[in-house]
């Protein structure tokens, strides 16, 4: 952030503006976001539909082969994101500076475990339930034999706890602009540990487990 300073039609300075990101000038032209040549980085999502639309895979025409291969590279994609700014957070602990990180961390992080769930859905019924709970998707799975169940089922519901509307992560306030009942205060290293737990766990005896059944028959 930098203080940049404003002036009147005859240049005269009438006052400064904090800027929030420094590096962008007054003068910044704004670029096309969509392109479609000259890419310098591509998404495992953008690939996968150029594949589809390339044809060069009858696998690629099955609907539920292609969301589970989405969905299961965007769980990755955002816990791999959230374990990114856990080293900004980390960087910054014991200073007594607020964190920039930490919501958006916890926010990446419960969206990568939404996403697990679904791929196990998928796996399992080959279709999702159109909701974000955590809870309503994970009791939906219904995989109470599972290695651990009860710490993944008590992990699934403090993650509820932390957004239990899916309002708390994404924008702080109630819809009705007015503080809501989270309390905002978590341990982000056990959530993102607990996290990848969850992801090795549910990977190797649902996800596996279903995949894997499927091709024995």
């Amino acid at each position: 952030m930098g203080m940049r300073p404003r002036y009147d039609e005859s240049g005269k300075i009438i006052g400064a503006h904090n800027m929030i990101f420094d590096d962008i000038s007054d003068q910044y032209k704004m670029q096309r976001v969509l392109i479609d040549k000259d890419i310098q980085e591509i998404s495992y999502t953008a690939f996968m539909k150029q594949l589809r639309n390339a044809k060069v895979a009858e696998e690629f025409e099955d609907n539920n082969y292609y969301s589970r291969e989405v969905i299961s590279h965007l769980a990755i994609d955002y816990l791999y994101s959230a374990l990114y700014l856990q080293k900004g957070i980390a960087e910054k602990r014991g200073k007594n500076v607020l964190s920039l990180y930490m919501i958006p961390c916890a926010y990446l992080c419960k969206h990568s475990v939404e996403l697990k769930i679904k791929e196990c859905l998928l796996e399992k019924y080959g279709e999702v339930e159109n909701t974000h709970s955590l809870a309503k998707l994970w009791n939906r799975l219904d995989e109470k034999s599972v290695l651990h169940y009860e710490k993944l089922n008590s992990f699934i519901q403090e993650l509820e706890t932390i957004d239990k509307n899916e309002m708390a992560l994404r924008y702080g306030v109630s819809v009705k602009l007015e503080p809501l009942q989270e309390d905002f205060i978590f341990d982000i290293d056990a959530l993102l540990n607990n996290t990848k737990f969850f992801f090795n766990v549910v990977d190797e005896f649902i996800i596996c487990k279903y995949r894997y059944k499927q091709k024995e028959k």
